[in-house]
């Protein structure tokens, strides 16, 4: 891979020049952690039906500069762009599929945001009232714990997903859902799978699940993604397309990175199950 075009990228609002393509392990020598990250490619295997978007010779190396923070701060860090790889416009069950690998000294400060899914227009973060779309970023928090950072519409969602004692559901942003039923690894691999089926539209039965090095760390089935079309009015498109969004925050100095940080990743892969 020499560039992002298997990636089809549709949109990069921020951070072009925070993402390099590593196609070689001596490319990596003059990167902090590199000789170990080096060790630890391994060749990634394609299955039918998947379109794959890295090889075992390359993978997507993001930079977090010191005191960066989200896309929108004077001091962005990582990167935003987003993708259409396969057609997903009719899908109703896609899988997402990628590995993240984090530094042994990784400063984890308050929290970051990591790759997922989204449906029905770009920019369903950052405070949306997501009536019409939703994402399913994933999200690290203090000491590497995980979870699943869901924009939905948030007034329609059962009051069990919120109730959960592992989900925090903050009115102004985003719902953390599982916060800590898993955590990253450092020095090492991360490998993530999300699963997302869409709801029967005006229902609660959503579907999302992710794997974490094979083993499933959050299971839901009553989220709402989507509402039924109103009469006399055209629906709004919820088709899946991918959100590849990396960076410290939350909003406000509170969660910028105090030193220049690094993360790779590889094995970028998406699957139209229905």
């Amino acid at each position: 891979m020499k560039d992002l075009s298997a990636f089809n990228v549709t949109h990069f609002p921020s951070g072009k020049q925070n993402v390099a393509i590593i196609d070689s392990i001596s490319a990596l020598a003059i990167v902090p952690g590199g000789s170990v990250y080096a060790q630890n490619i391994i060749e990634s295997q394609s299955t039918a039906n998947t379109q794959n978007v890295s090889d075992f010779t390359s993978a997507l190396q993001l930079v977090y500069p010191a005191y960066s923070v989200n896309p929108s701060s004077k001091s962005p860090g990582g990167a935003e762009f987003y993708a259409s790889p396969l057609n997903l416009s009719d899908a109703k069950n896609v899988t997402m599929e990628y590995s993240v690998y984090f530094p042994v000294d990784f400063d984890w400060v308050k929290g970051g945001k990591l790759p997922g899914l989204y449906g029905g227009h770009t920019g369903c973060s950052g405070g949306a009232a997501a009536e019409d779309c939703f994402s399913t970023r994933l999200m690290w928090r203090q000491g590497g714990a995980g979870e699943l950072y869901l924009y939905a519409p948030k007034r329609k969602q059962t009051n069990a997903l919120c109730s959960d004692p592992q989900s925090v559901c903050d009115a102004e942003y985003g719902l953390s859902i599982g916060r800590g039923s898993f955590h990253y690894s450092t020095g090492k691999w991360t490998t993530l799978r999300q699963d997302v089926v869409l709801n029967t539209p005006g229902k609660q039965d959503g579907a999302f699940a992710l794997f974490v090095n094979g083993m499933q760390a959050i299971k839901r089935t009553d989220i709402f993604y989507r509402d039924a079309p109103q009469q006399k009015k055209k629906p709004k498109s919820k088709t899946f397309s991918n959100s590849l969004t990396t960076f410290f925050g939350g909003h406000g100095d509170g969660w910028a990175t105090p030193k220049q940080q690094y993360t790779w990743f590889k094995d970028f892969a998406i699957t139209r199950n229905f």
